[in-house]
């Protein structure tokens, strides 16, 4: 895979998974394995998890003040983002992110 989507020198890391739990749960958690990776130490087939977390102190439901990681081998990797590339939307109110689809995960720099 290289990074030839608009995306810079940032890696990409596309997974094929669905979300588990109910929005808004803070044990919810996206599970999938890696179809296409930049970073050679996450390959292809390689399970992984992403979660989302809000920061403290923040009002349920103000989604865009979290963040998201990629739990992989035992690395956690911080995500810039993390969009379902099926749909080119993310994950939101009103999408069923519980049916597989592919999303990509845009691995934060350092």
């Amino acid at each position: 895979m290289t990074t030839q989507r608009g995306n810079g020198d940032r890696a990409v890391v596309e997974v094929r998974g669905a979300w588990y739990g109910e929005v808004g749960d803070p044990g919810r958690s996206f599970a999938g394995q890696v179809t296409a990776s930049d970073l050679p130490e996450v390959r292809v087939g390689e399970s992984v998890i992403v979660l989302y977390r809000v920061a403290p102190g923040r009002t349920p439901g103000a989604g865009q003040h979290g963040s998201y990681t990629l739990n992989a081998g035992g690395r956690t990797l911080p995500l810039m983002g993390f969009t379902c590339h099926d749909t080119g939307m993310t994950g939101q109110e009103g999408n069923d992110d519980t049916a597989e689809a592919t999303w990509q995960a845009l691995i934060l720099p350092g």
